[in-house]
């Protein structure tokens, strides 16, 4: 099996300086062939620099733009370029480890069209916990979300995979760029019927995370009402 990685950045140049080097080694041990797709989602800092500075050693894609679209947006061109069997992005703090990768393998026997991590099933581990606010407000989130998707118990974990055929289907009709995307890939999965298995991952809360979490729970609210129009609109026919 090819892989597709993609990791969408937004001003992370210390993240890439603290994990970049542990993504390459991670899939040059890996027993399947991979390709790194890494988006610069319009960073004002200096992280199109810093990927640039790691083209000698590495083999790996940018896809680059000047204005921020969102992380929705960002992985969706990531997608959209993707070449391997299947696809997985996750966030470049890693706050789901790599080695979730090897779960992740073993969860493809049984010939899903999507898999993703869940900080919520029975064998989840929390390394570092959010603070009970931001645990209440995600899963006040995950209540409302399952109105349009139900039984998923983690819509925000950044660990998800796609197969090349469901990813470049579901993608393509994605309208939403920021926050909500997530909520937004899945209801695309479940109206058009695709094999979605969950899988308990370990993680970690990232003190610097860029999630503002009541600003973005009431924007990914308004995204779901977006959604539901769209689907009534037949926009994800």
């Amino acid at each position: 099996m090819k892989f597709t990685i993609v990791v969408p950045l937004f001003n992370e140049s210390n993240r890439i300086d603290k994990n970049i080097i542990k993504i390459f080694d991670f899939f040059r041990h890996c027993e399947h062939e991979t390709e790194l797709i890494f988006v610069n989602d319009g960073s004002s800092d200096d992280t199109l620099d810093k990927l640039s500075g790691y083209r000698e050693g590495f083999d790996f894609q940018v896809i680059s733009y000047e204005a921020n679209r969102g992380k929705g947006y960002a992985i969706r061109r990531g997608v959209m370029q993707a070449t391997g069997d299947w696809i997985l992005f996750f966030d470049i703090d890693l706050a789901t480890p790599l080695e979730e990768f090897n779960n992740l393998i073993l969860a493809l026997k049984g010939k899903p069209d999507i898999v993703m991590g869940s900080r919520r099933l029975h064998g989840s581990v929390i390394n570092r916990q959010e603070s009970m606010a931001r645990v209440f407000l995600g899963q006040c989130f995950t209540k409302i979300s399952n109105i349009l998707v139900p039984k998923i118990t983690d819509f925000t974990c950044g660990f998800k995979c796609f197969s090349s055929v469901a990813g470049k289907e579901i993608f393509s009709l994605a309208r939403v760029d920021r926050w909500g995307f997530d909520t937004e890939i899945l209801y695309i999965a479940h109206l058009r019927k695709k094999k979605i298995l969950q899988i308990p991952v370990a993680w970690s809360h990232d003190g610097d995370s860029r999630v503002r979490v009541i600003r973005d729970v009431f924007s990914s609210l308004r995204d779901l009402c977006v959604m539901k129009w769209n689907q009534l609109r037949g926009f994800y026919n």
